[in-house]
């Protein structure tokens, strides 16, 4: 179990100092941002006709592949000066406990 507490020190790129920040976990489901930059390309050579080069073969099957057994934890930062808020991806964990710091 991973405890991350629910403020951290941490710099604002905005303010441009360090400020204590408030830390709540954010849905995975949430995080999206459309395609990712090898997915455009993909699309993009899809079009029309002739070869696709490496996306022309078919990819490898999700039974060849072992499952992950945890998801990374997404933590979204709100800055209390600025109120800019940002996500900071955390290493993988089963369980998170958001502690009082």
């Amino acid at each position: 179990m991973v405890k991350i507490p629910d403020t951290m020190f941490k710099y604002c790129p905005n303010c441009g100092k360090h400020v204590t920040m408030k830390v709540k976990q954010e849905k995975s489901a949430r995080r999206g941002g459309g395609l990712s930059a090898m997915a455009r390309r993909e699309k993009r050579s899809r079009r029309g006709y002739g070869n696709q080069g490496r996306f022309s073969k078919r990819p490898v099957t999700q039974t060849k592949m072992a499952s992950k057994t945890s998801k990374k934890v997404d933590l979204r930062l709100t800055c209390p000066d600025c109120s800019k808020k940002w996500v900071l991806s955390y290493p993988r964990a089963k369980r998170v406990e958001m502690i009082k710091k």
